[in-house]
């Protein structure tokens, strides 16, 4: 197996190359002019957490919002990441500090992104409860005034409960999807690998399907690597650069989603970026432009094989 096959299988497998960036192939102009710096927390970055989970009876956990301008309101438990915290780090705490429950996350079910005047981000989570007791009325602080169990059918009519935000009820039915989801026919858990980047950036890995073959493209400077997009977290806007810059002509893509995240959040400042890794799959034969750039051809079987069941629907995390 060679060594960018060796590569693919690991990302194929929820695990990126290692950090840092060899190279960032290509720079997307982003409007705000705060996007041409590194990505700082509460600068010019807002990256939010939120959990959906469920009980043994399939119902979900509202916290009631205590701050001024939705106190009384319900939502999901939320939050804004905090500096040198982790994802899975923040919606622990946010879990905890909202609904007194010890939570475990154990996938992310969507990835939300904007970067019109600054990068926003959402990443939902599922998973269970490991302990703790739910929040009550007599503990109500400036994190929530309760958490309750509450039925799906309860809150899509919002029977008793005046929603705080009406996406909530688009992300339960998101988490719930997937989890009705005959469990060969998902994506497999997903959770943010613990690298380090300044930037918000998305890794493309490409595949050409070609008759029989299967190819990956892959930029050669410095050494052969996966090309890498900097300054979008929009998957629509990587590829659309990608193509300007590489190809002849425009290709037609097939968006598969995302085979892993990269975040670390540590040293706040200096690694608050996240990376996205995308899978793209391309049916058309279009000439290559750009020098530095060439398709690999992919032989080994097993990698082949995986490739397929990946580009399949549902197979991947739905990307921003």
């Amino acid at each position: 197996m060679s060594e960018i096959e060796r590569c693919l299988a690991n990302l194929l497998a929820g695990c990126p190359p290692p950090v840092p960036v060899p190279k960032y192939d290509f720079f997307f102009k982003a409007p705000a002019k705060t996007h041409q710096r590194p990505l700082v927390l509460r600068d010019n970055l807002s990256i939010i957490v939120a959990a959906v989970i469920f009980d043994d009876k399939c119902r979900v956990v509202l916290i009631q919002e205590a701050k001024e301008s939705c106190r009384g309101r319900w939502y999901l438990p939320a939050g804004h990441s905090e500096p040198n915290e982790t994802l899975q780090e923040a919606i622990q705490r946010e879990v905890l500090e909202e609904t007194g429950l010890e939570f475990q996350p154990s996938t992310v079910v969507r990835v939300e992104s904007n970067h019109l005047f600054g990068y926003w981000m959402r990443f939902t989570f599922i998973g269970y409860i490991t302990g703790g007791r739910l929040k009550t009325l007599e503990e109500a602080d400036k994190e929530s005034l309760q958490a309750k169990w509450t039925t799906i059918e309860d809150i899509q009519g919002q029977v008793d409960i005046k929603l705080r935000a009406h996406d909530a009820v688009y992300l339960i039915q998101t988490a719930l999807a997937y989890l009705q989801r005959d469990p060969i026919k998902r994506h497999a858990n997903v959770l943010p690998v613990l690298n380090p980047h300044k930037h918000m950036c998305i890794r493309v890995i490409l595949i050409k399907r070609l008759q029989d073959e299967v190819h990956v493209l892959l930029s050669m400077e410095d050494k052969p690597h996966f090309p890498i997009i900097k300054g979008t977290s929009i998957a629509e806007e990587a590829l659309r650069t990608l193509d300007k810059e590489t190809f002849s002509a425009s290709n037609g893509y097939f968006l598969r989603g995302l085979l892993c995240i990269e975040h670390l959040g540590r040293p706040h400042g200096s690694a608050d970026g996240v990376c996205l890794n995308l899978l793209a799959v391309t049916d058309f034969q279009r000439d290559l432009k750009n020098p530095n750039f060439m398709w690999h051809h992919i032989t080994n079987p097993e990698i082949q094989t995986t490739l397929y069941n990946r580009i399949q629907e549902y197979r991947c995390l739905n990307c921003p």
